[in-house]
């Protein structure tokens, strides 16, 4: 499996985990519970974030690559938290969950389907020479 591939299942499941925790209930949902599912899914959805970042920079830059890897995440995150809501944050948190699971299966759906087109197909024999017109 290559990171390229590990991001979208990645992001799923981090985003399945944040809409699990808002959907417990938000803010009165079992502490212990509720801070395990958060804290996975921010580690999860980082680590998408970071493949993703990593992504947009060429292979022969590994140094870019790495800087691109920490700063995406961070960037992302910073964004999140200037339009996050101070009260209600479990319900933010919990319509960024399902867009990230959205997301993520819209992409492995359509890999899934990019698959299938670009599998070579055999091609047909000619009974006629390799130079005949």
């Amino acid at each position: 499996m290559t990171p390229r591939s590990l991001a979208p299942p990645a992001a799923a499941l981090g985003g399945a985990f944040w809409t699990v925790r808002w959907l417990m209930g938000g803010p009165e949902v079992d502490r212990s519970a509720g801070d395990v599912l958060h804290w996975l899914g921010l580690v999860l959805l980082a680590l998408a974030l970071a493949v993703v970042g990593a992504g947009l920079v060429s292979r022969s830059a590994a140094g870019l690559r790495a800087l691109v890897a920490v700063a995406f995440p961070v960037l992302v995150w910073s964004v999140v938290e200037v339009v996050r809501p101070s009260g209600d944050a479990h319900v933010f948190d919990g319509l960024v969950g399902v867009i990230a699971l959205v997301a993520a299966l819209v992409v492995l759906a359509l890999r899934r389907k990019g698959a299938d087109r670009d599998r070579p197909r055999p091609r047909p024999r000619s009974r006629r020479g390799a130079h005949a017109a």
